[in-house]
């Protein structure tokens, strides 16, 4: 038990210090849960509305996204849980690394773990049991405030079990991803890579998740994200997955105590590999950008046209709908089918312009982001002793950023079409994926700018912009699902663009929002060449 001394006065310092972190993530991530259940009545609360919804989901294409819909009677709270879990789910892994990666691997890069293991009589084991019980206890408080807040919404044919079921089961999935970046903690030497090993081991388990829910839901029990799916809310409330989830989590926890102490503080089992002493990818901040970034660069793009290629796969079950209705068939005619029918893949494809600009913007901004990590570690100290000046730098890396989140974007888009085509009798022309990517670039270049403004302006803040992205992905994906205002809706730059590709490009957003993009570069690099550097 030596080895935990003083973790619970780690854990008093952890929670001083995200304190702030978690309540805005539990401000947002269940402030919006319970406002949209307690909205949900209003919305699907007659026969007719659930039996709208339900043949909506059943397709394949809301079955990749949402997961299959097993129960033959539904209701309000059953449409709910379909609706919410998966992506409920998302929001809980992306909070609970937050929280663990930057609690664990990242106080070690600060140098803060060793100062305290070196200089107090702090067991070696408690830093990391203190994450664990940080994660503990933040994941609480969400299945806490979720299920009281699900009680309070009373939405019809829900039952006290289901409710605290679904918060607890969000908590669950999220704690153990937590648990699980522990062990990559311990696998590489930087908080970097740890989330470039967890995201992909988050984005394999999800791939497996929803392609075994379009070709056999059974087989989604061999994803450890899709268990979340298996409890079945308020159809039979089965408490199996929340068990696993925990069950896999201390397996996960086990796992990262054996790996703790058997690696020194700051170092990872897996040993980096020493460069060559002179290289010509050591002449400039480009070069040397571009060979420490081609990795996670390569992950991201192929990791887009897979994600892409799984879409476009059930792009032929899409018009299943109105191909097995036989009075739509027969009064819109065949025409008239095959233009239903693509306008709905059509609707399809504008939602995934969304997420994979989302996804996107993220891989961009984490190297633009990566500017100022490496500020802080000085690792930079040597390339400003160069004569290149502090603007060049930034502008490597936004060039960088911004090409690469194209790539991305246009990547995945390019995959799905392919994929999508090959699946369809009417293959879709390419001009309606160049016109999502089109109307997707100035949303994305938003976003870029906004981190490079705060990164020159305001660094410590730049966390700022992972809650905007977030908030309008939320407010374009959900926001008619609860019946935000319009005001509201327009507060994300996506919904300007909520009509391509079906319709035309409407220019004027296009135009406002590249200058405003454009007025936050300026004010990035302006303010970047004059602030003082951290290290």
């Amino acid at each position: 038990m030596m080895q935990y001394t003083q973790t619970l006065s780690l854990l008093k310092a952890n929670l001083k210090r995200d304190w702030l972190k978690i309540l805005v993530w539990l401000l947002v991530l269940a402030g919006i849960f319970i406002a949209v259940a307690a909205k949900f009545e209003g919305i699907y609360g007659s026969r007719a509305q659930i039996q709208t919804i339900a043949q909506t989901l059943k397709s394949a294409a809301m079955t990749a996204l949402f997961g299959p819909i097993t129960h033959t009677s539904l209701n309000t709270a059953i449409i709910f849980a379909v609706e919410m879990a998966v992506f409920w789910a998302i929001f809980m892994v992306i909070f609970n690394y937050a929280i663990a990666v930057g609690a664990s691997r990242g106080q070690e890069e600060s140098g803060l773990t060793e100062m305290i293991l070196g200089g107090h009589p702090v067991g070696r084991l408690a830093p990391i049991s203190a994450v664990a019980l940080e994660l503990v206890i933040a994941n609480g408080l969400f299945a806490i405030i979720a299920g009281i807040g699900m009680q309070l919404a009373n939405m019809p044919g829900s039952d006290t079990t289901g409710n605290w079921l679904f918060a607890i089961s969000l908590a669950a999935v999220g704690w153990m991803f937590g648990m699980i970046s522990l062990v990559f903690s311990q696998l590489v030497a930087d908080s970097h890579n740890v989330l470039i090993y967890g995201y992909s081991f988050f984005g394999l388990t999800y791939l497996v998740r929803m392609m075994t829910d379009v070709a056999n839901p059974d087989y989604t029990w061999w994803s450890p994200f899709g268990w979340i799916e298996k409890t079945n809310i308020y159809v039979t409330n089965n408490w199996l997955p929340v068990w696993l989830f925990l069950g896999l989590g201390i397996v996960a926890f086990a796992v990262a105590v054996g790996l703790n102490v058997h690696r020194d503080i700051d170092a990872g089992i897996i040993q980096v590999r020493g460069g060559k002493r002179s290289s010509r990818f050591l002449r400039g901040p480009a070069t040397l950008l571009f060979w420490n970034q081609k990795s996670i660069s390569l992950f991201w793009i192929i990791g887009m046209a897979v994600l892409g290629a799984s879409y476009g796969s059930v792009f032929n079950s899409i018009g299943k709908l109105v191909n097995d209705s036989p009075i739509i068939r027969q009064v819109l005619g065949q025409s008239g089918v095959r233009t239903l029918e693509r306008n709905q893949i059509l609707s399809f494809v504008g939602i995934l312009g969304i997420i994979f600009t989302v996804l996107a913007a993220i891989g961009g901004a984490m190297v633009i982001s990566h500017l100022y990590t490496e500020e802080q570690r000085g690792y930079l100290q040597l390339v400003n002793t160069t004569p290149h000046s502090r603007y060049y730098l930034l502008l490597t890396y936004v060039a960088y950023g911004v090409a690469l989140a194209m790539i991305i974007l246009f990547a995945a888009l390019m995959t799905t079409m392919m994929v999508g085509n090959a699946t369809l009798t009417q293959p879709l022309s390419i001009k309606y994926y160049n016109r999502t990517f089109v109307a997707m670039l100035p949303v994305l270049m938003l976003f870029i700018s906004a981190l490079v403004c705060l990164v020159g302006v305001w660094p410590k803040f730049r966390s700022i912009v992972w809650l905007l992205l977030g908030s309008a992905f939320i407010i374009s994906y959900f926001g008619r699902l609860i019946n935000l205002p319009k005001w509201a809706m327009k507060l994300s730059p996506f919904y300007w663009f909520d009509k391509v590709p079906i319709h035309e490009l409407n220019l004027t957003p296009v135009m406002w929002l590249l200058l405003v993009s454009a007025v936050l570069l300026v004010i990035g690099f302006v303010g970047y060449g004059r602030r003082d550097l951290e290290n």
